[in-house]
């Protein structure tokens, strides 16, 4: 029999070894994305311990980023280091908390890896979400090994005011939950006073943590202060408006105001500008949200829970195998039994559930009051995976099944989960295209001197990869008539060449000549990697006067 310390270390186990065919190879099969974590990333690079950002800028993300940067000294390597923890985390972070919840290890286990495994982990690029998360799923975990419902909230409280720090909107979690603890504390207080005649000990825990709010506040600036929500609300409202009118000649990312103007009159100061202007169409913006909340839901549940064993039973009469196993679990779930244990336990777990349910309010306003995000529906799972932890920890069979020896479970487990992660260790060890890791390796190559002007079809934050010293001008924002002009204009001295750039632009005799002999017109094809040829569409051309005279057209 295993113990249950040792039952612990083995699940652990599971989960780092899943963790890591996770993330093997992974700077040969994940490329560089420009997303909105480029400017924590920036930010954090530029920041110091003592300056760091703004609390609407996630300056405990900026913070996890100079740690990274102080080890790697490669703005491409932190990239690469940050993606790998951030997405090994949360695995860890779900087993620890389903453990806290007294879900079996096996149980605890496989939830943990088919987390680790969706699209909602790994391929998730906004990482400040995972990141904020895991601060939530430790003031959750902790508040699970308290018995003091006062320490509890503060627990879950503690949580709440660190993910703060990564996302602003959890201030108002942190609020509900200090409100809470201080109306409990002073209903404990009254109580024991009125039938003992003494005082209950002073919550120094409680004034601790608002003490700490207090001092980030005057450091950082108050959470909820700026204008991120309605700048939000715009450019998800225009999502929307341009599924409903198809026909609208704007790009909603590039040319959101132009979809405000036309839902609302004018431009908005805030949402309640902007419900007072047109209530209609705001209530139809939410009644959106709404149904596109359940769809993405529902799709969501399914990639985690559903899909990963689901997808393995790929094979002619699947859906009748599918009918018998479900036939076979409700025909030996003990009924009387489970709804027993079930009822016994969401009693006995009130307490989390109730917080939980806090630590995840925010994201179901931001959900309904601007767009149901992924980044945003990902803090949900905090819900549906514990909750599908304890379904199974209180489910109850019949006889047959009650007892099994403890080592039989873990062995199956094992085979099991040896066949879940076999086809994805083959796919961790292919390599796969990385077309702007190797742009920018290959630029670091390039033996430039002075300021670099770089237009091309890559929206990316070059200086935060190549220097303060690089700016870089995305054409789908200028789409230029004349490109003789516009590169005269911007002063563009280097240019970043792909098959689609010169498709749209090769009519244009100036862009043309570029492509076809760009020595004439002064500048150097190089090739956007060490391991390629220079080719006409696919390159990197660099005004001469840029580098050094005696610069060679190969990478070093």
């Amino acid at each position: 029999m295993l113990g249950k310390r040792r039952s612990d270390l083995l699940g652990l186990l599971v989960v780092l070894l899943s963790s890591w065919v996770l993330i093997y190879h992974i700077t040969h099969r994940l490329d560089v994305v420009a997303t909105d974590d480029d400017v924590y990333f920036r930010n954090g690079l530029n920041a110091t311990w003592r300056n760091l950002p703004p609390t609407q800028m996630a300056p405990l993300f900026s913070l996890w980023y100079i740690v990274i940067q102080a080890f790697t000294h490669n703005v491409i390597d932190t990239y690469y280091v940050s993606w790998a923890i951030m997405s090994v985390l949360p695995g860890l972070g779900f087993y620890a908390l389903l453990r806290s919840l007294r879900v079996g290890v096996p149980t605890s286990v496989w939830l943990s890896v088919f987390f680790l495994f969706s699209p909602l982990n790994f391929p998730l690029a906004l990482k400040v979400s995972i990141f904020t998360m895991l601060w939530l799923m430790g003031g959750l975990i902790v508040a699970n090994r308290t018995a003091s419902p006062l320490g509890k909230l503060v627990a879950t409280g503690t949580g709440a005011l660190l993910a703060t720090y990564g996302r602003p909107e959890f201030y108002l979690a942190f609020t509900l939950l200090s409100i809470l603890a201080v109306g409990y504390w002073l209903w404990e207080r009254r109580k024991t006073t009125t039938r003992l005649g003494q005082k209950i000990t002073p919550p120094y825990a409680l004034a601790a943590l608002i003490g700490l709010a207090g001092a980030l506040v005057l450091w950082l600036g108050f959470p909820l202060a700026g204008g991120r929500s309605h700048i939000a609300f715009g450019q998800h409202f225009a999502l929307n408006y341009a599924a409903w009118h198809p026909e609208f000649p704007f790009s909603p990312w590039m040319h959101s105001q132009e979809f405000i103007r036309a839902g609302f009159g004018r431009d908005i100061t805030s949402m309640g500008d902007a419900f007072a202007l047109n209530p209609g169409m705001f209530l139809k913006h939410v009644g959106q949200n709404l149904i596109n909340l359940v769809k993405m839901t529902g799709q969501m549940v399914q990639d985690v829970l559903v899909t990963p064993w689901l997808s393995r039973l790929v094979f002619p009469g699947r859906r009748y195998v599918i009918l018998a196993l479900l036939v076979a679990v409700l025909g030996l779930t003990n009924w009387r039994q489970s709804i027993s244990n079930w009822r016994a336990g969401f009693q006995r777990d009130g307490w989390f559930w109730g917080c939980v349910f806090i630590c995840i309010l925010p994201t179901l306003i931001s959900c309904t009051l601007i767009y149901p995000r992924e980044h945003y529906v990902v803090f949900h799972l905090l819900v549906y995976i514990p909750l599908a932890g304890v379904l199974i920890r209180d489910w109850a069979v019949r006889p047959l099944l009650a007892r099994q020896p403890r080592l039989l479970v873990f062995g199956a487990m094992l085979v099991l989960l040896g066949l879940f992660l076999w086809p994805h260790w083959q796919v961790a060890q292919q390599d796969k295209p990385q077309p702007t890791a190797h742009l920018l390796r290959g630029l670091q190559q390039i033996p430039a001197q002075g300021k670099v002007n770089m237009i091309g079809s890559v929206p990316l934050l070059y200086k935060l990869y190549l220097g303060e010293n690089w700016d870089f001008d995305f054409l789908e924002q200028y789409r230029p008539k004349d490109m003789q002009a516009f590169m005269r204009e911007r002063k563009i001295n280097c240019v970043y060449m792909r098959p689609e750039m010169v498709a749209e632009y090769g009519k244009d005799t100036y862009f043309a000549q570029l492509v076809a002999d760009p020595g004439s017109l002064g500048f150097t094809r190089y090739p956007v990697s060490p391991a390629e040829e220079a080719q006409p569409d696919r390159c990197v051309l660099v005004k001469n006067e840029l580098v050094a005279a005696n610069h060679s057209t190969r990478l070093p």
